[in-house]
């Protein structure tokens, strides 16, 4: 009996498709990783550039990409943040790892827009409407290459990069 119930057992696990086997980018990517990948996401949709120092240390040190990036967060003409990272596929390498991502941004951003108003020299300044404002919504879309590393049982972000990483 008990070797019936064995190989039954073998036999739903040979069935299942690929998917429930364990296939692909993310069932590849230790479970370590995905947090960190998904702490990323969740720092960009709070807007805090602490949260992702906290999982990319290094960052502060990456003067171009911090200011690149604590710009954009602390532009408060910004809103509705959403971003969402689908890995693509995993390669690790001892205590590193490069997860090469697609990354889909979303959000709302608002300007003033100059509305017409009187050109003519002798109108007077009450005259002239002054700026309205216009919300763009704006969508981008790219594939990122997540450069990690693990920093005792935790993972970290070493880098993000358009340009592909290797080790």
């Amino acid at each position: 009996m008990l070797v019936f119930c064995s190989a039954v057992a073998q036999d739903a696990a040979a069935a299942q498709p690929p998917a429930a086997q364990g296939t692909g980018a993310q069932a590849q990517m230790p479970a370590g990783i995905e947090i960190v990948l998904k702490k990323y996401v969740s720092a960009y949709e709070r807007r805090s550039a602490q949260d992702l120092v906290t999982i990319w240390p290094d960052l502060q040190n990456q003067k171009k990409e911090f200011d690149k990036i604590k710009h954009h967060l602390d532009d408060a003409s910004v809103s509705n943040e959403h971003m969402s990272l689908h890995p693509l596929a995993t390669q690790t390498l001892k205590d590193d790892a490069i997860v090469r991502c697609e990354r889909t941004e979303h959000f709302e951003k608002t300007g003033a827009t100059p509305t017409g108003g009187d050109l003519i020299m002798n109108s007077a300044p009450a005259q002239t409407p002054g700026p309205s404002q216009s919300t763009k919504d704006v969508k981008k879309a790219d594939k990122v290459w997540v450069k990690l590393h693990k920093n005792g049982d935790d993972w970290v972000i070493v880098s993000v990069s358009q340009k592909q990483l290797s080790f």
